[in-house]
C-alpha cells in the first residue's frame, strides 16, 4: 500500500469513529436518563403530570379531615342540661318525701306524682303554682326561703300554664270517675276542691281538697284498675 493509501484509509478510520461518538452521545443525550432510573418519570412529571389537571389532590381521607365542631356543641350542652334537671328533680324528690308530700321514688324523673307533689307545696306555702321542678324550688325547700314569686293573696290565685295543665289533667281523671269538678279549664274552683275531697273520703286518703301526690298516685292505679274504676265510679254517681 502506498502512503497515499494509507492516508486516505487512516482518514476514513478517523471519520468512522467520530461518526460513532457523535451518535452515541446523541443517544444518551436522548435516554440515557430513562435508562439509568429504569424509565420512571422524574420529579417534575410527578408535579406536572396528568394529576394536576384533576385540582389540588386531598391532603387525606374523609376519616383525616379534622370533624365540624358544629353539631356537636349542642348535643353536649344539651347532654349536661339534663343531667342537671334530673338532679335538680332527684333533690326535690327526696326533699319532699322527708316532708311527707310523697313526690315518689327519688328517680330524678318529673311524673305526675312529683308534679301533684310539688304542686301541693306550692300551694301550702302561698307560692306561684307551677308543679314544676327547678333549682330555686328546691333551694325554697330546703333553706325555706328563695326568690320565688309569693302568691299576692289567698294560695292558688297566681297558676302558670304548667300548673293549669297539671289541674286540667286531674278534672278530666276525676270527672272519668264520675265526680263533679265543675268548669272545664285550668282554674282552681271549688267544685274542684269538693270533687278532691271526695275522692280522698272515698280512697281513705287525708282530706285537702287540693292536689297532692298521694290524690295523683291513686288516680294513676285507678287507671289500670277497671273494677276498682267502676265501683269508685258506682259510688261517686250515688251521692
Amino acid at each position: 500500500m502506498t502512503g497515499r493509501d494509507r492516508k486516505i484509509a487512516i482518514g476514513a478510520s478517523v471519520l468512522m469513529t467520530l461518526g460513532v461518538a457523535v451518535n452515541m452521545a446523541a443517544f444518551q443525550g436522548r435516554g440515557g436518563s430513562a435508562i439509568e432510573t429504569g424509565g420512571l418519570p422524574s420529579r417534575a412529571a410527578w408535579l406536572e403530570g396528568p394529576g394536576s389537571a384533576l385540582g389540588p389532590a386531598n391532603s387525606g381521607t374523609a376519616a383525616e379531615q379534622p370533624a365540624s365542631p358544629g353539631p356537636a356543641a349542642p348535643a353536649a350542652s344539651s347532654e349536661k342540661d339534663d343531667v342537671n334537671s334530673a338532679e335538680i328533680t332527684r333533690g326535690i324528690q327526696r326533699e319532699l318525701d322527708a316532708r311527707h308530700y310523697d313526690a315518689g321514688q327519688p328517680d330524678g324523673v318529673a311524673g305526675l306524682v312529683t308534679r301533684a307533689a310539688i304542686f301541693a307545696y306550692e300551694y301550702d306555702n302561698g307560692l306561684v303554682l307551677t308543679g314544676k321542678p327547678s333549682e330555686p324550688l328546691l333551694s325554697q325547700i330546703v333553706l325555706g326561703s328563695s326568690s320565688l314569686q309569693q302568691n299576692g293573696a289567698r294560695p292558688g290565685k297566681t297558676i302558670t300554664p304548667d300548673g293549669q295543665a297539671l289541674v286540667i289533667g286531674v278534672k278530666q281523671r276525676l270527672a272519668g270517675l264520675g265526680y263533679q269538678t265543675g268548669m272545664a279549664g285550668g282554674a282552681l274552683t271549688p267544685e274542684l276542691a269538693r270533687a278532691i275531697r271526695e275522692f280522698e273520703a272515698d280512697q281513705k286518703l287525708k282530706a285537702t281538697g287540693r292536689i297532692s301526690g298521694p290524690m295523683m298516685s291513686r288516680l294513676i292505679h285507678l287507671q289500670g284498675q277497671p273494677k276498682a274504676r267502676r265501683a269508685v265510679a258506682a259510688r261517686a254517681a250515688a251521692r
